[in-house]
């Protein structure tokens, strides 16, 4: 999904005319620019919105923090109404590509998460899209970008970071403990558990594959940092698939990063309004998915070390991550 741009995006849209303010509509290009001047919170956003154009002029100074976290929550609400009807559509041809790895028996996981506390639906929202057979054969793991709203401060101070438990485990290479921390977290799909862990022989040279996307196009931002090469590592480890063979497809500078670090083969399908960014950390870069962009055979030729590299579609820029 382009959780972004069909997701924040126009749940924020229905937010602001709830309350009256037609005259706000946020396009694409408006969207994409706050996320490049704000610090990619669902606040920050609106607070960036008001201060380049101007805050409504019968709102008082002091009333602004309370306007802005008003417009959040009714944000939020608004995505879990898009996501429980299916109304943020999959990336355009990811079925496709999903469905074709899975058929050659790799072990694909979504890793779903996005800036708000709607992570549970977000990832329902994408099985049930992808279809019962599909969405059966897929490992699915949820995280939030943001504690829930009613969080203990002083117990959350208390409680070990999860990163921090997953550098334990994974950071020792102790597989095992790694498995059965992940595992005892909250995952969705555990009925095709079976089929998506999995490492299935393949891929023209005998060795076992897999395919980690990230599908929540999430916005840049300092929150985003909770994604650690340890935290990838540990998921990886219950797929049984070695990280070496692995290739993980985000659209995200932190999960490229992170899965690099990690010993994965990143792979960047950007979202439509962010194709001319910069991710250093990608082997390959793709303007999307489908035939002549991504599909699950360019993207295995590449693990493999027979792809060219990069592919991009018409235009886009060359560079030293990338060789066409």
């Amino acid at each position: 999904m382009d959780i972004a741009l069909d997701g924040h995006r126009v749940a924020f849209n229905r937010a602001f005319h709830s309350i009256g303010m037609d005259c706000v509509s946020w396009t694409p290009p408006v969207y994409n620019d706050l996320l490049g001047i704000s610090d990619g919170t669902g606040e920050g956003l609106v607070t960036a919105y008001y201060t380049t154009v101007g805050w409504p002029m019968m709102l008082a100074t002091s009333d602004r923090p309370g306007f802005v976290k008003k417009i959040h929550q009714l944000k939020e609400k608004e995505l879990v109404k898009l996501l429980r009807k299916d109304e943020v559509p999959l990336r355009q041809d990811v079925k496709q590509v999903l469905g074709d790895a899975v058929a050659a028996g790799a072990a694909v996981s979504l890793l779903c998460g996005t800036q708000c506390t709607a992570a549970e639906d977000l990832a329902a929202s994408c099985m049930r899209l992808l279809g019962p057979e599909l969405g059966g054969a897929v490992r699915v793991f949820t995280f939030a970008l943001a504690p829930p709203a009613d969080a203990d401060a002083d117990a959350e101070a208390s409680t070990p970071m999860l990163s921090q438990m997953l550098s334990a485990a994974a950071g020792d290479l102790k597989q095992r403990a790694a498995m059965q921390l992940v595992c005892s977290w909250k995952s969705v799909g555990d009925a095709g558990d079976d089929k998506a862990g999995a490492a299935a022989a393949g891929g023209g040279q005998g060795l076992p594959f897999g395919l980690g996307v990230d599908p929540s196009i999430m916005a840049a931002g300092g929150s985003q940092k909770r994604i650690t090469p340890e935290f990838l590592s540990a998921l990886i480890a219950t797929t049984g698939v070695p990280s070496a063979r692995t290739v993980v497809v985000a659209a995200s500078n932190s999960i490229l990063s992170a899965g690099e670090a990690a010993g994965l083969f990143p792979v960047v399908v950007p979202r439509k309004f962010a194709l001319q960014g910069s991710f250093p950390a990608a082997r390959a870069k793709f303007d999307g998915f489908g035939a002549g962009l991504a599909t699950w055979p360019r993207l295995l030729a590449l693990l493999n070390g027979g792809g060219s590299g990069a592919t991009g579609g018409a235009g886009g820029g060359g560079g030293k991550a990338y060789r066409r």
